[in-house]
Parts: C-alpha cells; sequence; structure tokens
C-alpha cells in the first residue's frame, strides 16, 4: 500500500474508533498550543458523524417525526457504529437502517420504525432511479391478438414494492402535522402490499397499496411470465378462469395509466 493508502486506512480506522491503526494515525498528530492531539482529531471524528446524521435525517424524516431529534440522535449513532460508512457517497449510507433497527434492541421493541425506515428508503431508491419513458395504452393495444400469448412487460427502473404491518405510509403523509416525536403508527390488521414508483423524469415518487392478487400478478410479471402466466395466477386467487381474465385486463390498464410499464415483448 502507498503511503497515501496507509493514511487513509489509518484515518478511517481513527473514524471508526478501530483501535491499532487508530493509535498509528494519533502518533502521526502533533499537539499544538491551543489543543491537544485527541481534541483535534476529535473534531473530524465529530464532523464526520454529523453529516451522516445529516444524511439519515434527510433520507427519513417520517422516522425523525416517529422518534423526535434526541432519539434519533442516538439512534443514528448507534448504526454509525455498527454499519461505518463505506460507499463514496453519503446518500447510500441508510441502505441497512430497517434491517437494522428490526433487528437490534432497543429499536426492535418498536417494529413500526423497521417499518417506516424501510417505506423511506424504497421511496428514495425510486425517486433517485434512472428515467424511463412509460409505455402508453395505444402502443400495448396496437399488438396483433395472437401477441397476447407471449406478451412479456418490462417495468420502469424506479418501481419498488414492500411488505408493510404498519402504516407507515399514511403515517409518513401525516409527518408535517405533528410535533417532533409524536408521529404514531397504527399496526395494520395483517401485511399489506405496497407498490412505489416515479411515472416521468420529472415527478415525485408516488405510492399505493396492493390487493394480495395484484401483488402476485406483479410479481409474476416481473419475473418474467408471459400474459396467460399472470392470468393463471389471478384465477389461483379468484377461482375463476373468467374473472381472472376480466381482472388481468383491468390491471394490464391500470398500470399502463399509472406509468409502471416502460415496454412490452411478445414472440
Amino acid at each position: 500500500m502507498s503511503a497515501l493508502g496507509t493514511l487513509q486506512a489509518e484515518f478511517a480506522a481513527w473514524m471508526r474508533g478501530t483501535p491499532e491503526p487508530a493509535d498509528a494515525l494519533r502518533a502521526r498528530v502533533l499537539d499544538t498550543r491551543k489543543a491537544d492531539r485527541d481534541t483535534l482529531l476529535a473534531v473530524y471524528r465529530d464532523a464526520y458523524s454529523l453529516r451522516l446524521i445529516e444524511a439519515l435525517t434527510t433520507d427519513f424524516p417520517g422516522l425523525l417525526a416517529m422518534a423526535g431529534p434526541a432519539d434519533f440522535d442516538l439512534m443514528a449513532r448507534a448504526y454509525i457504529a455498527a454499519h461505518p460508512s463505506t460507499h463514496p457517497s453519503v446518500r447510500w449510507f441508510g441502505r441497512n437502517l430497517a434491517d437494522f433497527l428490526a433487528r437490534t434492541p432497543p429499536f426492535s421493541a418498536t417494529p413500526a420504525a423497521a417499518d417506516m425506515a424501510r417505506f423511506e428508503w424504497a421511496l428514495g431508491e425510486a425517486f433517485d432511479a434512472a428515467d424511463a419513458e412509460p409505455l402508453g395504452f395505444e402502443q400495448l393495444a396496437a399488438a396483433p391478438p395472437e401477441a397476447w400469448e407471449s406478451l412479456r412487460l418490462s417495468f420502469m427502473p424506479s418501481l419498488r414494492r414492500v411488505s408493510l404491518q404498519h402504516q407507515a405510509p399514511q403515517a409518513f403523509q401525516r409527518r408535517d402535522a405533528v410535533a417532533p416525536g409524536e408521529l404514531g403508527v397504527p399496526a395494520e390488521a395483517g401485511t399489506v402490499e405496497w407498490l412505489i414508483w416515479r411515472p416521468a423524469a420529472d415527478a415525485d415518487a408516488q405510492f399505493r397499496s396492493m390487493s394480495p392478487d395484484e401483488a402476485a400478478a406483479l410479481d409474476a410479471m416481473r419475473a418474467g411470465a408471459h400474459f396467460p402466466m399472470m392470468c393463471a395466477v389471478l384465477a389461483e386467487h379468484a377461482g375463476d378462469p373468467e374473472t381472472a381474465a376480466g381482472r388481468a385486463a383491468g390491471l394490464l390498464r391500470a398500470w399502463l395509466d399509472a406509468g409502471l410499464i416502460d415496454d412490452a415483448a411478445w414472440g
């Protein structure tokens, strides 16, 4: 490793509190008349933590509204200690936060927090996803009748879907209407499937809940199933092939109108 690389590794170790490389960096730094080396280095460590906490508050405003500033700060520092930043951009620092909250006491005692983090991360991913042009209904309607037997769909790069057991999306919409720390997130009666996407380059991310049969149909088509297989999946839920065919046509039109599909192929 080059001298610069060694110095960078020692500095990263200091930030993360790793003993031996951190001691090596400390030995390189000299005391000054105004402050000793530990004080000087602590400035950088504090700035590192504060920048990461700032990134988390930006990416998880709903979670901040649930916890309040003080508890959010404690949670963020615990997450920083468990998951030091490894990506050049702080935009991706929070990618493990939902799993961290779900598995780590005392945060795991509030499962609604993990659901909120999971929802907000998916919302951010949808917003940052690559742009694409949604397929119009007229384009698909122009397909010959025989094409429907082999029709496969491609969905917008922004499409995300999450399974939630708490009303995180509904609470997220109320986040600015309550005092910090007062946002309540009630539990659902069961698991609810949510769809998140950005229909156009200049649009905000959108979200809505899905029925179980729509979620199953969407999963099948995203996995590469053709249209008859989508109908078969819906028939399993409906118990009636004729009803399933109509339901499949209705879902396809709804997906097109919402800007979820960016391409179709057959043959």
